[in-house]
């Protein structure tokens, strides 16, 4: 009897020993497969939160990017989207299931908004876009025209400075040595009475270019306030001021070296994805897009005023002083007009008692000229039309005498037209200001956007971040456990 008690208790210890162990086993295997389950949910929940990129972003301009704020102004938000996924998907299985999870912590760090490391994303996403695009074919086709058109422009240059300094050096006696003597004698008679036409051009533009290039504008004036936007961190480019009044030569020449010194060819092919991306997604003059809050979107991008015709007329002028150097340098080629600005010259220095400064006033009138005929090209570029790069005596447009009445340029093949110098515009200010025009881009894209969601801010998307967090399951076989072998620590890094 003695021994089957001892048998009794023996078996008794051994079952509840390896009642023990199995019972540990099977914690340590739920344990574990919890754990698999925990991240297995993780990795799931990266794939949707990275699926709710903004829409609007994505369908507008090809961005990929997060608000994570969702329009509210806080990340919270996102934080419980997060939450609420995490715990739907870990218990999903209702009243009878072996696990409880409870998500105890979780934060969103290392955030990459859109403005991180000057817009960095956004330029990758760009380029990426741009790749299936084709972006470079089309540049190239441009850049081909502006090479197989060459120009003048470093002759014209050359014969400026050094007619400009002997006279301004020798002073009378230079005028008698620059001009043939002869033929200024006899033109000076008929010449007294000339009108002066920098007088007349000045007259011409008191309203503006813009107004003197488009009389019948339609652009508005309204001025958009920008003061909080992306682009309000950076410093606003100050705009040249050109003289169009052409009474100092010196003034003239320094432009003119500056203008041969450019080399925006080169940059169209450098910049060729911020190039293309602008001009295929964002409304210009006369190509505005039936969205988009901004008539001058990209003229907006380019200059960064507060109103569609302020940079507008930003982008004429800018334009202008690219074209004076090409027109200016087909009238010194030119031997007749050459000859008619010097009788013109000669009379208006004869009239004032200043005959040395005729060879000045020549080049300063040959100047003048060139640019009322860049104006006539303006309005041609306006209106939808092409003009020529390099002019011809076929092509050319305006008299001297008459500068400020031609009212469009003559029909041309091959030419170039308002895009395509936009495009080289583009270029050459991604070149000097890459992060300016990125950040005015963004102000664009939230101004679009608003007018839809008016909550939206673009500061608060992001392209990258990191998920942190802590998921407990609950003991079953076990109670006296450590806690800290039911707790997971998770980390995902989401990045578009």
């Amino acid at each position: 009897m003695n021994n089957k008690g001892y048998t009794t208790v023996f078996f008794t210890m051994m079952i509840s020993v390896l009642l023990l162990f199995t019972f540990t086993a099977l914690e340590v295997v739920r344990i574990h497969a919890g754990k698999v389950k925990i991240y297995s949910c993780v990795h799931s929940m990266r794939s949707s939160i990275m699926a709710d990129y903004n829409r609007a972003l994505f369908e507008k301009y090809h961005l990929l990017f997060m608000d994570l704020t969702y329009e509210t102004g806080s990340e919270a938000v996102a934080e419980e989207k997060i939450e609420d996924y995490l715990d739907a998907s870990l218990n999903r299985e209702k009243g009878g299931g072996i696990y409880t999870f409870t998500v105890e912590e979780l934060a969103i760090t290392g955030e990459k908004s859109i403005l991180w490391e000057d817009m960095r994303q956004v330029k990758e996403q760009i380029v990426e876009y741009e790749k299936a695009a084709g972006a470079l074919e089309h540049i190239k086709k441009l850049t081909e025209k502006l090479k197989t058109a060459g120009t003048d422009v470093d002759q014209a240059v050359k014969e400026t400075e050094t007619n400009g300094v002997e006279l301004e050096i020798t002073g009378g006696d230079a005028g008698e040595a620059g001009a043939n003597e002869q033929e200024t004698t006899e033109s000076q008679e008929e010449s007294v009475t000339v009108e002066d036409p920098r007088e007349t051009l000045g007259n011409a533009l008191k309203f503006g270019t813009l107004s003197f290039v488009m009389p019948n504008n339609s652009v508005s004036r309204e001025e958009r306030d920008f003061q909080d936007a992306p682009s309000a961190k950076y410093e606003k480019e100050q705009e040249a001021e050109r003289d169009k009044g052409f009474q100092d030569i010196s003034v003239f020449k320094n432009y003119l070296k500056e203008s041969s010194e450019d080399n925006s060819t080169s940059k169209l092919v450098q910049q060729a994805a911020f190039v293309d991306y602008v001009i295929n997604n964002f409304s210009r003059e006369s190509e505005a897009k039936p969205d988009s809050v901004m008539q001058c979107e990209t003229e907006y991008i380019l200059k960064g005023k507060p109103s569609d015709y302020d940079n507008l007329e930003a982008v004429v002028d800018e334009l202008i002083w690219i074209r004076l150097p090409v027109n200016y340098a087909y009238l010194l080629s030119d031997s007749e007009k050459k000859s008619e600005a010097l009788t013109v010259a000669a009379g208006i220095c004869t009239t004032a008692g200043t005959p040395a400064l005729i060879e000045v006033v020549k080049y300063l009138l040959l100047g003048c000229w060139a640019y009322g005929e860049t104006l006539c090209e303006m309005r041609t570029l306006l209106s939808g039309g092409e003009i020529a790069y390099v002019k011809t005596k076929e092509n050319w447009n305006t008299d001297l005498k008459n500068v400020a009445a031609a009212q469009a340029s003559k029909k041309v093949e091959q030419g170039i037209s308002y895009k395509e110098y936009l495009m080289i515009l583009l270029a050459e200010k991604s070149a000097t200001a890459p992060d300016a025009c990125y950040a005015r881009m963004l102000d664009v894209m939230e101004l679009n956007i608003k007018s839809e969601s008016p909550d939206f801010q673009i500061t608060n998307c992001v392209g990258a971040m990191t998920i942190q967090g802590k998921i407990s399951e609950n003991p079953m076989f076990i109670k006296n456990q450590s806690k800290e072998a039911y707790e997971c620590y998770f980390e995902e890094e989401l990045e578009y």
